[in-house]
């Protein structure tokens, strides 16, 4: 099998890691670089020699593409898996949940391989690295925990392979993002366990409470192409599918409790064209290798970076004719984590946890006549526009309903607070008469000038991006 240059880049720095006397080695590379390649050619390596190598995984799905993934360099590996006996095969795949409960029995490996290793400092993994006093190397994408703990506790030294954007267009397809309104983004979400709470998230997401049509979005930007719509619970996701098949489109649900038959027959699907949606929870997000897959559609709003990251990857995976992936983020994911793109650094080191700052007061802004008053009046003291209904719309009070919202591009290193500050402008706007909206687009101008904040908000209303520059050289401000 023929190695990219950034996959013998890295094979080389692990190899000199080594031999400097390196014992536990983390190795971070992007979804869709082509980890289990690598840790597949250093482990066929060790086995040439006579080593034992064991390799660490946390899902079937993954256990089964790491065995064909070996197989592919001429070696048959073993598995360590709950309902079938462990072998003596140099090259051992194991569940962690199986293995556990076999630590005695296995014979004690020369190298171990963890594959998504940001994993490892969970109580299970830990207990296997610990028992084995071996070589350990690990592999990740996102090196990071949501609870914000570092990996240094097991790894001591890390090798960093290339960023995301290093690998378009020759190894990845690149991204082109866009981010909706959403009542996702615009409600306070309860956070449980370091994220935010999937029950919440499921009981909005069921009444369709959601401001931006996920239908007619995938309509406009894929329209058949083979997606994944990533859900928050399998109701969610079989709703979805329901949804798309209404809408004419082939749909299929999967979720970890399928068996593997029926779920990779419904995985299978986007390749052969059978299935053009398909409807995801908890299974194609870490590790799982799909190679078609046109776009992705974000339906879940999560606190972790990994998970964002690794459901955006699972789309950029090139294919014979793709030029581009689509993102359609529904949940608002990128105000919480940004581009998928932008340049991130890694560390082994526990993350910072950020200062709590003070609530800012509430402020409620009529979107009839402007205006801006303190605390939260039932009716704008003003004009006497009704604000409490458009809070109660906002909020999902009033009977589950679709809004038709927009769609805006976002690119990598674009100003997240600018993004947001034109959302949340124009999804009031979108609430007045079309006289009141322009002279409200004047009133913008007027304040902020010809710059990408109006232009943003011009675009979205569906005028043209010129029309703040002529507002301003109107009023002097060009």
């Amino acid at each position: 099998m023929i190695l990219r240059p950034y996959q013998t880049e890295i094979i080389s720095k692990t190899v000199q890691a080594i031999r400097s006397g390196e014992k536990s080695i983390l190795v971070v590379a992007p979804t869709g670089s082509g980890k289990t390649i690598i840790f597949a050619h250093i482990a066929t390596g060790a086995v040439k020699k006579n080593k034992r190598v064991l390799i660490l995984t946390h899902r079937r799905e993954i256990l089964y593409q790491t065995v064909d993934k070996i197989k592919a360099f001429g070696i048959h590996a073993g598995q360590i898996v709950s309902g079938k006996p462990t072998g003596k095969e140099l090259i051992q795949v194991a569940m962690v949940g199986t293995l556990i409960n076999r630590l005695e029995l296995i014979q004690p490996p020369d190298l171990i391989i963890i594959d998504e290793a940001h994993h490892a400092v969970s109580n299970t993994w830990s207990k296997i690295l610990n028992y084995f006093d071996v070589l350990k190397i690990g592999y990740t994408a996102t090196p990071e925990r949501l609870s914000g703990e570092g990996l240094n506790e097991i790894f001591s030294h890390m090798i960093l392979g290339p960023h995301t954007i290093d690998l378009i267009p020759d190894s990845l397809s690149p991204p082109r993002m866009f981010c909706g309104d959403n009542i996702q983004e615009k409600s306070k979400l309860k956070i449980t366990r370091g994220d935010y709470d999937k029950i919440e998230q499921a009981h909005k997401m069921l009444k369709k409470v959601v401001i931006g049509s996920v239908i007619n979005h995938y309509r406009e930007k894929l329209n058949g192409l083979p997606t994944v719509c990533f859900c928050v619970s399998v109701d969610h996701a079989k709703m979805m599918e329901r949804e798309f098949t209404a809408a004419g489109y082939s749909s299929r649900t999967v979720h970890g409790k399928m068996n593997r038959k029926d779920r990779d027959f419904a995985i299978n699907g986007l390749s052969t064209g059978e299935v053009q949606v398909l409807c995801s929870c908890d299974v194609i997000s870490e590790g799982v290798d799909i190679p078609v897959i046109a776009g992705a559609v974000l339906l879940r709003r999560t606190k972790s970076l990994a998970l964002y990251l690794q459901q955006v990857g699972r789309a950029l995976r090139p294919y014979p004719g793709k030029t581009e992936a689509i993102i359609l983020d529904h949940a608002g994911n990128f105000y919480e984590h940004g581009h998928p793109l932008d340049i991130r650094s890694w560390s082994l080191e526990a993350k910072k946890r950020s200062k709590r700052t003070e609530a800012k007061p509430p402020v409620s802004v009529c979107p009839k006549c402007s205006g801006i008053w303190p605390g939260l009046p039932k009716v704008c003291p003003d004009c006497g526009h009704n604000l409490q209904e458009d809070r109660d719309r906002a909020e999902g009070r009033k009977p589950p309903r679709e809004i038709e919202g927009i769609l805006r591009e976002v690119m990598p290193g674009q100003d997240v607070q600018i993004i947001r500050a034109v959302t949340d402008e124009v999804l009031r706007m979108q609430l007045m008469q079309p006289g009141d909206r322009q002279r409200h687009m004047r009133y913008q101008v007027n304040r902020y000038g010809n710059c990408e904040r109006t232009r943003g908000i011009a675009v979205a209303l569906g005028y043209k991006r010129s029309l703040p520059y002529s507002m301003a050289i109107h009023r002097g401000r060009g």
